[in-house]
């Protein structure tokens, strides 16, 4: 335990936003942010309606229906231009059931030294907008409450981040405090820490290159609780080339608005070589291409897997089946998306739909999903903007 808290302490030391200045399939999730807002004193509103249908018959993730709403209302108090409080009740419920899957309180501190540092407190900007590839990191993880025994985690993130953003980089490092334990507890801690880097090697215009380094570790375990379960630290990484090239009207407006291409090597390792994994080390290749065209997107990419593990990522990329019988050590994936995204009312109202296909090339079969997705997102000025 010291050893791996040793290690994030470098870790966070020499680690360092991710500015985003292109779109991706997942823009539409990525409506929010710390940044949104100089006003004295804010409200906004976030509403999320959707339904997400997974027609799976593979041996690695089994069909099922996301149908519900994520409901986030959300007060923003700038003191100066350096510190802001940020006060949410976080809801999300699925259609069908009377229970609610979260439904809390949650606060953050946003700080901001140096324009080009922040450092936040409390509720991050996380999820899908740390912008990991779907092996280490799964999107669907957006709409989820809580998530199989797995992969022991929560869709919400609460703990430290740091956020960097230079003219040739882009960075950052979170830790997301996951599960916190009291003395003689029967129940381990557990929390995640991560790391993205991207470097522009290429920085034109209507062209852009960065070189990118993924890091994603999750530890369970403690010194003061009873459980007799084993501690186990895993880490998933990725390294590669991301490559962009935008219309001349940029990427929100003309016909060609972007072509994107991203290319990485991914990896899996067991820092603690638990016996309840079927390997401990294990590693794959992911090549996506996205082209948006009008309000339209396409994706097409193939997934390579050898002894390939995620702890956080889409399990249609894992080597590792709902039955340890059918562990594939090597897979062969090609996968893609069609889908249609647009903003209306001055960017209040998202709609986007879409559909998915992913083609098991060893096993020959084909799995699919489509989706439905309303957004409103209004914001209201209480105490307007002074000399902050």
């Amino acid at each position: 335990m010291r050893k791996i808290l040793f290690q994030l302490i470098l870790l966070m030391l020499c680690g360092v936003s991710m500015a985003q200045d292109v779109v991706d399939e997942y823009d539409y999730l990525k409506r929010t942010s710390i940044y949104d807002t100089a006003d004295r004193l804010s409200l906004r509103i976030y509403g999320h309606s959707f339904f997400k249908n997974n027609e799976y018959f593979g041996d690695f993730v089994k069909g099922y229906t996301l149908p519900g709403f994520h409901f986030q209302p959300e007060i923003t108090y700038n003191l100066n231009r350096q510190l802001s409080f940020q006060l949410m009740w976080n809801v999300l419920k699925y259609h069908g059931t009377e229970k609610f899957q979260e439904a809390n309180p949650y606060f953050r501190i946003v700080f901001r030294p140096k324009d080009y540092f922040t450092i936040i407190g409390g509720y991050l900007e996380g999820n899908v907008k740390h912008d990991l590839v779907e092996p280490i990191y799964n999107p669907e993880r957006y709409y989820l409450g809580t998530y199989p025994d797995r992969y022991f985690a929560r869709n919400i993130e609460n703990g430290i981040q740091l956020k960097l953003s230079k003219p040739r980089y882009q960075g950052e490092l979170w830790m997301n405090w996951e599960n916190f334990i009291l003395w003689g507890d029967d129940d381990q801690e557990r929390f995640t820490v991560g790391h993205v880097s991207k470097f522009k090697v290429v920085d034109k215009t209507l062209w852009r290159a960065d070189v990118v380094g993924e890091f994603l570790v999750a530890h369970r375990g403690g010194q003061i609780d009873s459980s007799d379960a084993q501690m186990q630290s895993l880490e998933n990484g990725a390294f590669g080339l991301d490559f962009h090239r935008l219309g001349r009207n940029g990427s929100n407006d003309g016909a060609f608005r972007q072509l994107s291409l991203r290319a990485m090597l991914v990896q899996y390792h067991s820092m603690s070589g638990t016996d309840d994994l079927p390997w401990d080390d294990g590693w794959g290749t992911y090549i996506k291409a996205h082209l948006r065209m009008w309000n339209f997107g396409l994706t097409a990419g193939h997934w390579y897997g050898h002894k390939f593990l995620s702890f956080r990522g889409d399990p249609l990329f894992s080597g590792w089946a709902l039955d340890d019988a059918d562990n594939k050590e090597k897979r062969s994936m090609l996968f893609g998306e069609l889908y249609f995204s647009k903003n209306y009312f001055d960017d209040v109202f998202t709609l986007r739909t879409g559909i998915n296909a992913y083609y098991d090339v060893k096993a020959g079969q084909l799995e699919y999903a489509y989706m439905l997705s309303m957004i409103v997102c209004p914001r209201f000025t209480i105490l307007p903007r002074k000399k902050i």
